[in-house]
């Protein structure tokens, strides 16, 4: 289908890659990246709130996801393309009328959703480049 394409292909070429590298400097499971960004998301969230019942609905989800982040970061965790899609659409959307109006606050919400959305797609990372690594700490004298 068309859409599979466009999944596949924004992810492969615009969030994956940059994913995998993250992944593989900081040596974390794309799982544990992907409950960070929905735990920055979250946070975004709660910075962005203008009301007192999104304050608390943020605030909520924040800690909620510190604790899910924290007890199960290397937990398999699931993303459906659906979502992924939508999330798609009103970051699409966001950046159009960002760069009608001009405001652009709150635009990297979708961006931090599809990040973490599409972290949680990777089944497997592969091992980092090592060959680069033992040069640079060659020449490092170490």
């Amino acid at each position: 289908m068309l859409f599979d394409k466009i999944d596949e292909w924004v992810g492969g070429t615009l969030f994956i890659p940059p994913i995998i590298k993250l992944c593989q400097v900081t040596r974390q499971s794309q799982f544990a990246v992907s409950r960070l960004f929905w735990f920055i998301t979250a946070l975004d969230g709660f910075y962005h709130a203008d009301t007192l019942f999104s304050s608390i609905l943020w605030g909520g989800m924040s800690v909620i996801m510190m604790i899910t982040a924290a007890r199960r970061a290397d937990s398999p965790t699931a993303s459906f393309r659906f979502f992924r899609m939508l999330s798609l659409v009103f970051l699409a959307l966001d950046l159009i009328a960002a760069g009608v109006t001009g405001k652009w606050a709150g635009v990297e919400f979708w961006l931090l959703v599809l990040i973490a959305e599409y972290a949680a797609t990777i089944r497997t990372v592969p091992p980092a480049d090592v060959s680069k690594r033992t040069a640079v700490q060659a020449r490092a004298g170490r």
